[in-house]
């Protein structure tokens, strides 16, 4: 019986067409696992802006101005809470009424500690946090591997100038230099933007609640021409 077998020349080429056919699966599941790992986390940055959404804009549309008094030598006297800087806020906003005890006011700070980008709530006013116990904070870690973190406050004031346009205008803190006293009222709105260590960067304005008497109604069309 005559038997043949296979020749040098037919196994090599054997072997190499299994060998391309294995480098193209491999190269398949290769580019399906980037994929998928690429897919995990741009859904998990998702998540996280998502939440983050949930939480500042909670913050910042609710954000009222809110006095409180303190008591110095026998002397009281009201003070404003709220310390907007540019890579800080303090500010106290509106929550929903979980419990009677807490009330409906919050009082929290946006701010960033070695990369970590925090909320820090409580629920009673203070000038330090010296003065809250760490069982009366609570603290919300809003993302990790953050560069930098802006805030920016608009104003309005009609001695700016006789320009309708101009009398709007953003700080970069909410102090009033011509005046002696802090500010009691609030910004008009707040912008705060973040910036990752990866280059990404997501900013959010929200207008405060604090200042709804500045309203228009019906429709709005921007002056061409200088309103006193």
């Amino acid at each position: 019986m005559y038997r043949r077998f296979f020749t040098f020349l037919e196994l090599i080429i054997a072997v190499t067409i299994f060998m391309l056919v294995s480098l193209g699966l491999f190269t398949f599941a290769q580019q399906v696992s980037d994929s998928w790992a690429r897919l995990t986390v741009e859904r998990n940055r998702f998540n996280e802006l998502l939440a983050m959404d949930r939480a500042i804009d909670s913050i910042l549309t609710n954000s009222i101005p809110f006095m409180w008094k303190v008591v110095e030598d026998g002397l009281s006297s009201e003070l404003p809470f709220i310390v907007a800087e540019g890579d800080y806020l303090r500010i106290a906003y509106l929550h929903p009424l979980n419990d009677v005890d807490e009330g409906a006011i919050r009082f929290v700070e946006i701010v960033l500690e070695q990369g970590e980008l925090k909320a820090v709530y409580t629920d009673r006013p203070f000038a330090s946090w010296d003065e809250i116990d760490e069982d009366r904070r609570t603290v919300c870690l809003l993302s990790t591997e953050v560069e930098s973190l802006e805030f920016e406050y608009a104003d309005w004031s009609s001695d700016v100038s006789e320009d309708w346009a101009e009398r709007f205008f953003w700080r970069t803190e909410w102090k009033d230099e011509d005046a002696e006293e802090d500010r009691s009222d609030i910004p008009l709105a707040i912008r705060m933007t973040v910036t990752w260590e990866d280059g990404r960067q997501e900013c959010w304005l929200r207008r405060t609640m604090g200042n709804s008497f500045r309203e228009r109604y019906g429709t709005y069309k921007l002056p061409t021409d200088n309103v006193p």
